[in-house]
C-alpha cells in the first residue's frame, strides 16, 4: 500500500532536519546553507528545504526511498 503524506514542509520538520543533518551528515548541512544563503528566491529555499527534509526522514526510517 502507498504511504500519503503531505507535501507541506512544517518549520518543525525543518528544523529537525536541520539538527540532524548537523550531527550525521555534514555534507547535506552545507549543501542546504549553501543554497538557502545565495538562493535567489524563496522558491529556492523552499526546494532546498524539501530535499533536506526528504534526506531526512529517509534517514531516520520515516519513509522509505523512492
Amino acid at each position: 500500500m502507498d504511504e500519503t503524506r503531505s507535501t507541506r514542509i512544517s518549520r518543525a520538520d525543518v528544523q529537525a532536519a536541520l539538527m540532524w543533518a548537523i550531527e550525521h551528515d555534514r555534507t547535506a548541512f552545507l549543501e542546504h546553507r549553501s543554497t538557502t544563503y545565495t538562493g535567489p528566491s524563496d522558491f529556492t529555499r523552499r526546494r532546498a528545504d524539501a530535499k533536506l527534509v526528504e534526506l531526512w526522514r529517509v534517514a531516520t526510517g520515516q519513509v522509505t526511498a523512492g
